[in-house]
């Protein structure tokens, strides 16, 4: 059975709990902070390949690196979406004041670190809240919530980058209240989705679905080549854990104390031992060792150098 249900996201949950079309700017770049404060994070990832970790908010993008926070000087949009991928990234949203971007911008794609986009699809018609794309293979998954003539409700992939569609079944998915999708990084056919009721796992484009394991509220999810880390809230209590895809294994990762639910994981790509997360009330912390150290990069909403 097809499922067309509007889902709502984990957020909502957690609040009652607790061809490039665009003209370049040659100026582009990642500056020094002009404005610390962020609220509205919509993701976060290793474009490009990394080094640095970029997270994607209501007023544009900010980078992490060895010197510490940038900020994106322009193409401030409200990027929806978000998704890191080998070759840049991909996003969804909304475009800044006054840009001659159409609103919203459907599916869009950058290969120089946000300075333009490639406009693959829906460009006008749709806003994508839920998407999940393959680091390497760039296999797009999106959560229709904005049916159109061309896309009705539902989720939908795409292996090549927007030019075609299909629609996917979903049987044995069961929740309502999702967190996000994760898309296998080489896998085309691996996508999970994070859950108010647990993990779900589908290894044939979406089609059929089965719980990972006995979580009970994920958070969010991430996979890599031989697994994942998801992100749990249950009793108010905060976990993060690692898997293996295909094994009965998991291990708890040690966190910052008093943590809030997280809603974000990022994890290199060149390094499994270095993991970003992000929270609810929008702190930020990186561990490099599998998270027997954190440090925090933003309080609040507040980047911290």
């Amino acid at each position: 059975m097809k499922k067309t249900a509007k889902y709502i996201g984990i957020a909502g949950i957690i609040t009652l709990l607790s061809a490039c079309n665009a003209t370049k700017d040659d100026t582009f770049a990642f500056e020094e902070l002009e404005n610390s404060k962020i609220d509205h994070l919509h993701g976060l990832g290793y474009i490009n390949g990394g080094p640095e970790v970029v997270i994607s908010t209501h007023e544009g993008l900010y980078a992490y690196g060895e010197d510490g926070w940038k900020e994106a000087n322009s193409e401030k949009h409200d990027y929806m979406g978000f998704q890191a991928v080998r070759e840049g990234f991909f996003s969804s949203g909304h475009p800044e004041p006054n840009s001659k971007l159409e609103n919203p911008l459907g599916l869009v794609k950058s290969t120089d670190r946000g300075a333009s986009f490639e406009k693959l699809a829906f460009y006008g018609e749709i806003d994508f809240h839920y998407m999940g794309v393959g680091y390497d293979s760039n296999a797009i998954y999106a959560l229709n919530e904005m049916p159109t003539k061309d896309m009705p409700a539902g989720l939908h992939y795409s292996l090549d980058e927007g030019g075609s569609w299909k629609e996917a079944s979903m049987n044995g998915f069961d929740s309502e209240f999702i967190s996000n999708l994760a898309a296998h990084p080489s896998r085309e056919e691996i996508i999970t989705i994070g859950s108010k009721d647990g993990l779900f796992l589908s290894q044939d484009y979406g089609e059929n679905f089965a719980p990972l394991n006995e979580a009970g509220m994920v958070t969010f999810v991430t996979l890599t080549e031989t697994g994942g880390l998801y992100a749990s809230y249950e009793n108010d209590i905060v976990k993060l854990s690692s898997f293996v895809l295909d094994e009965k294994k998991e291990v708890e990762l040690p966190l910052p104390n008093e943590i809030a639910p997280i809603v974000y994981i990022a994890v290199n790509p060149d390094d499994q031992r270095e993991i970003v997360i992000a929270t609810f009330t929008n702190d930020i912390y990186r561990t490099t060792d599998e998270g027997v150290n954190w440090e925090t990069l933003a309080k609040n909403g507040e980047l911290l150098n």
